[in-house]
């Protein structure tokens, strides 16, 4: 007997259905024809399949065409969408369009040129299933709601709402707080010379899922950001997209997670459908809430702008125990700090391709899509340019400032020659990978007179996990040292940040005081560093309104000693009773903005204070509830 689910008051209910009436019946039903959706309509129906695109949105496209965002971020470019791209470029400049309109249109002319249909303004009600298996889905539209069976069901909602209707488990945020990353509103503007143009906004942390700190969250991001552009009269602003940047939500459980540790290690995979690449663009500025993983890349090897290639297989794209249903879009499964790389749009389409092609020849076989000959899905994306030998660009800097491939290094003299110049993160995170291999020499290093070397090979050190870095590490801190290193075109690392959160990581008690000192002592904001850099710039990340270097270092100090009280339960009380006087009012807040709540720049040091006040908070509890006992 079959059953169906459904969300009911936020909660997953499901009902036995008995003889159920589907109105249609199709090979492949796509819900959400966003970036990936629209591509997947269009790659299934291509191969011959009968298809239903569904999408609460009145337009498809997401994020390239009613986000307004038509330009591309790293993703590789190859398969369908190229073509799109072109015409919708061509078609913009010959009938005076906006290329995303132009590419909205394209593809639904496509999307009906192969047959296939479109349902918008229409959600996925519930889904029914044959014990795990789905067989299609009850759909709602304009207070009528009927029934459509069908052979695959394709989740590209990006919010894995269809694979949550099913059952499937998901994850979602960071495991420090469960934040997502901060969204973008995309504003579109008109310059004195007529052009029209647009920007996106790094606008703040918002749960998508709660509709009144959502639309709070966009209303303030669009008002602060024509009270900006008021004062600019080299700017029109004349819209703002109707589709704001969500860049992570919920990601489902699948057959294969794809981990950060997999993707900086090189894992390659057998039965490719495409490769994700990109930086991890994770965006904000809270990196101490990051997992250890990311910061010892992101933070400590200064690496922020390094790029992966991501090979992704169909596992990845298969909620775990279902079948009859695939994933595309960045719902797909993988981790959070993974969900910052492999969501960008172009790979988002391939994404999308993929899932299409294989759900069209499951349906022509008349099998699952884990039965689908892999040999017959890689020539099809191999003839559109989805999936070719050159996406697998291995781990690389790929920018103007500096293209070359990252080698990870493994000979002492090359490591020892880069960690003495201001450009030392492959070294750095090399000595991560080596560990025990390569301590020896780095306990040398430290004692060396050249005082980039010594700083340099501490660092290293510490990545290790050798306590005997932390002496020299202290003395950076002590120092107040500004410097920052320069891997990377944006977001360089200050020395001193990096000395403090590896001080955290090797549990340092020594420097328990010197850490209080920068939180508790009212004279630091007042020490010159923290105010030498006046401009914005986009090499260290810095911007008006936001203090970088104070917030970096406060931050870290306080994620430093919450390790430390981890590791020295002794010393835990002690360490509380300094956070909650350093957290205790708006004074740090205050001296890295004076921006208002909500503001993308308040919501990020208040990530950290309420991250700290809670820890405070979490550990009195267990200790007055153990006292009770």
């Amino acid at each position: 007997m079959m059953k169906h689910r459904k969300m009911v008051d936020g909660a997953l209910v499901e009902t036995a259905a008995e003889a159920v009436q589907f109105e249609e019946r199709v090979d492949v039903l796509v819900a959400g024809v966003g970036s990936a959706g629209a591509i997947a309509v269009i790659a299934a129906s291509a191969q011959g399949a009968s298809v239903l695109g569904v999408d609460r949105l009145p337009g498809i496209g997401g994020m390239g065409t009613m986000g307004y965002v038509h330009g591309y971020y790293y993703g590789l470019p190859g398969g369908l969408h190229v073509d799109i791209d072109e015409e919708a470029q061509q078609m913009g400049r010959e009938h005076f369009l906006s290329r995303v309109e132009a590419k909205k249109y394209i593809m639904e002319n496509r999307i009906t040129a192969h047959g296939a249909r479109l349902a918008l303004e229409t959600s996925v009600s519930g889904v029914y299933l044959d014990g795990q298996t789905v067989k299609g889905v009850s759909l709602f539209c304009k207070g009528r709601q009927w029934n459509v069976a069908c052979h695959t069901l394709i989740d590209a909602t990006a919010d894995a709402i269809v694979s949550m209707l099913a059952g499937s488990r998901t994850h979602i945020g960071r495991e420090s707080d469960g934040k997502t990353r901060p969204f973008t509103s995309v504003k579109v503007w008109l310059t004195k010379s007529g052009t029209l143009t647009r920007t996106n906004h790094d606008s703040g942390y918002v749960d998508q899922y709660d509709p009144l700190a959502l639309s709070r969250g966009i209303l303030q991001a669009h008002a602060s950001q024509l009270l900006e552009e008021f004062r600019d009269e080299a700017k029109r602003v004349l819209f703002f997209a109707p589709f704001i940047g969500v860049r992570e939500g919920r990601i489902i459980e699948t057959e294969h997670r794809i981990t950060m540790q997999e993707v900086v290690a090189g894992v390659r995979e057998e039965e490719v459908l495409f490769y994700g690449y990109s930086d991890f663009d994770k965006h904000g500025k809270d990196n101490v809430l990051e997992s250890d993983e990311l910061q010892d890349l992101y933070v400590a090897a200064n690496l922020s702008t390094a790029c992966f290639s991501v090979p992704v297989t169909l596992r990845a794209m298969t909620p775990k125990g279902f079948k009859g249903l695939l994933a595309a879009g960045r719902h797909i499964g993988m981790d959070h700090d993974v969900a910052s790389l492999l969501r960008m749009q172009r790979d988002m389409q391939k994404c999308g391709e993929s899932a299409g092609v294989v759900a069209a020849l499951a349906a022509r076989r008349g099998v699952d899509v884990s039965e689908v000959p892999y040999p017959e899905v890689r020539d099809i994306l191999t003839a559109s340019g989805s999936l070719t030998a050159e996406h697998d660009k291995g781990i690389l800097f790929d920018d103007s400032f500096r293209r070359e491939p990252i080698r990870w290094m493994t000979d002492a003299d090359e490591m020892r020659a880069a960690l003495a110049t201001d450009m030392p993160g492959v070294a750095i995170y090399s000595a991560k990978l080596l560990g025990s291999r390569i301590a020896p020499q780095l306990r040398e290093w430290i004692g060396a007179t050249d005082a980039m070397l010594r700083y340099g090979a501490a660092i290293a050190l510490g990545m290790t996990g050798d306590r005997a870095a932390a002496p020299v590490l202290r003395e950076i801190v002590e120092r107040r040292d500004a410097l920052y290193f320069k891997d990377c075109r944006r977001t360089n690392q200050f020395r001193s940040a990096i000395a403090i959160y590896l001080l955290g990581r090797l549990g340092d008690a020594d420097s328990v005081p010197l850490l209080t000192d920068i939180l508790c002592d009212e004279d630091e904001y007042a020490k010159p560093l923290y105010h030498e850099i006046t401009e914005p710039s986009y090499k260290i990340n810095a911007s008006k309104n936001f203090n970088e270097l104070y917030f970096q270092i406060i931050s870290h100090a306080a994620m430093a000693l919450i390790r430390i009280a981890r590791a020295h339960p002794d010393q835990a009380a002690a360490i509380k009773e300094r956070l909650r006087a350093a957290f205790g009012d708006d004074r740090h807040l205050l001296h890295v903005t004076t921006l208002p709540k909500l503001t993308y720049e308040y919501e990020t040091v208040d990530n950290v204070r309420a991250y700290v006040l809670a820890f405070c908070e979490a550990k009195e509890q267990a200790r007055t509830a153990g006292a009770a006992m």
